[in-house]
């Protein structure tokens, strides 16, 4: 093999252990979702609801944004949206990551790669806008499966969910809809409180 090939083959087995990154939100198995699950089920909202997004959406971007969003969780660890200390750090902790896990690349991946994931944090673009909504739609779409799965265990309600995630979903009014369909569902299952 020649070193390209071997820089991208040692990639690749790195990043099977984002199979491995639990995040706090459940399966409906009941055991933690791990982050590979997680950005297989968001690059699936995207597909599933490409209908109902702006028609001018670059769905193959949106695509790698989504499987590329949390990559750099492998070695950062996921962060909880609600785990405030976490919060904290969590900025320059996948700084380091993204450095850290892009460096295996061969240079023109590497670069596409660390766009990627500007483009994302940075919220440059449409697609990584609507990418970073249903990342926040996702949680609680499985949450409200689970009969309110994590909600009550950080005794989160509607309005400590919607404050901080209206700021994401609002510009996309059917995510935004569909957020507060849910979240109202849910309260009025009584697996929420308002």
């Amino acid at each position: 093999m020649n070193k390209r090939t071997v820089q991208i083959i040692d990639f690749l087995k790195t990043i099977e252990a984002f199979k491995t990154i639990e995040r706090e939100i459940p399966t409906s198995a009941g055991r933690p979702e791990s982050d590979a699950e997680h950005s297989w089920h968001l690059a699936m909202f995207l597909i599933a609801f490409q209908a109902e997004l702006p028609p001018t959406l670059n769905m193959q971007r949106a695509l790698e944004l989504a499987l590329m969003h949390d990559l750099v969780e492998i070695y950062a660890g996921d962060t909880f949206a609600f785990d405030i200390e976490g919060r904290k750090t969590k900025k320059d902790r996948e700084e380091r990551a993204a450095v850290r896990l892009f460096d295996k690349l061969p240079d023109d991946i590497k670069e596409r790669f660390t766009k990627l994931f500007r483009e994302y944090e940075d919220q440059t673009s449409i697609e990584a806008q609507i990418v970073k909504a249903l990342d926040k739609l996702q949680p609680s779409l499985v949450n409200s499966q689970l009969e309110g799965g994590t909600w009550a265990k950080h005794d989160l309600s509607y309005e400590k969910i919607m404050k901080y995630k209206r700021q994401y979903v609002e510009p996309f009014p059917f995510i935004e809809s569909l957020m507060d369909d849910i979240l109202q569902g849910s309260v009025n299952e009584g697996h929420l409180s308002p």
